[in-house]
């Protein structure tokens, strides 16, 4: 079994030199990482060459997944619980406003947010903190962890951690990739050596896209589930290094909540609904000892 994965690392590291052209190739510590790469995904099979194919499989694992693995939350306990969380702030312009929802409907959220967008914007990372919502790391400058070297991604975990805590006052092990897109390497490091947990979700809103209001509610409504996590942007555009409107998930997001309230979920933050998993697990395997 070693040994095919060992294959397939190997072929992983070259198909990435044919999608990702020289950058493989000129970096021999970053070969020399993608070497211990565990074959998690693999950019959507060996058909698959060229940008037009990395995006297409960019498209579908950002919104699907592929595997399980220890260490990352895809989901909770099947409970009539949902976990509310933004990506990418916080931003000026929409994060009070959707703070704002939040406190008005009672809901507490989780944001992972982006550590040069904390340095700018401390008092609302602050706010963030002080009004009970989680708080979790996506990295400095939301760049990609695939192709990224070990001593590149513990920069830019390390910088926003630094940054969270000089804001708030608060530490956290709750880590979202940029994209949601990582590799074996990369788990095991923040999880196993880091102790970070990796928190993905199950529910897009796809709010990136500029999608209306209504259409986000229609999704989000469509594809919620009991243990549901909920991805919504608090910000935006960051290819771009300028945020994107993010209004239409500020008005989506009290019809959101009503509705999903109204099916009789329950919010938690991923603090809560971690511990709500753990005490599953607690519950199944007292179950099976006694079976």
């Amino acid at each position: 079994m070693r040994k095919l994965g060992q294959k397939l690392s190997s072929a992983m590291v070259v198909l990435a030199a044919a999608v990702l052209g020289s950058t493989v190739l000129r970096q021999p510590e970053l070969m020399g990482w993608l070497l211990g790469i565990d074959p998690i995904y693999l950019f959507a099979g060996f058909s698959l060459t060229g940008a037009g194919g990395l995006a297409a499989f960019v498209s579908y694992f950002e919104y699907h997944g592929i595997g399980s693995q220890d260490g990352i939350v895809r989901r909770g306990p099947h409970d009539d619980i949902v976990a509310i969380t933004f990506d990418d702030g916080p931003n000026p312009a929409y994060t009070p406003q959707l703070l704002d929802v939040l406190k008005d409907k009672g809901v507490k959220a989780t944001f992972f947010v982006v550590g040069l967008h904390v340095t700018k914007y401390p008092d609302i990372a602050r706010r963030i903190v002080a009004e009970g919502h989680d708080i979790g790391n996506h990295t400095y400058t939301h760049k990609d962890l695939v192709p990224a070297t070990r001593r590149m991604v513990l920069a830019q975990i390390h910088k926003t951690e630094q940054v969270i805590k000089r804001a708030t006052g608060r530490t956290t092990k709750l880590f979202r990739p940029p994209r949601g897109i990582y590799s074996g390497a990369v788990r095991r490091l923040l999880v196993d050596e880091e102790g970070y947990h990796l928190i993905l979700w199950s529910v897009s809103s796809i709010d990136w896209r500029q999608t209306s209001p209504m259409k986000i509610l229609r999704r989000v409504l469509g594809y919620a589930r009991p243990g549901s996590i909920l991805l919504f942007h608090d910000s935006g555009a960051l290819l771009r290094r300028e945020g994107a409107s993010r209004q239409n998930t500020v008005e989506a997001l009290p019809m959101v909540i009503d509705a999903l309230r109204d099916r009789g979920y329950e919010f938690v933050t991923m603090t809560e609904m971690l511990e709500r998993s753990a005490e599953a697990k607690m519950e199944l395997a007292g179950i099976l000892e006694q079976a």
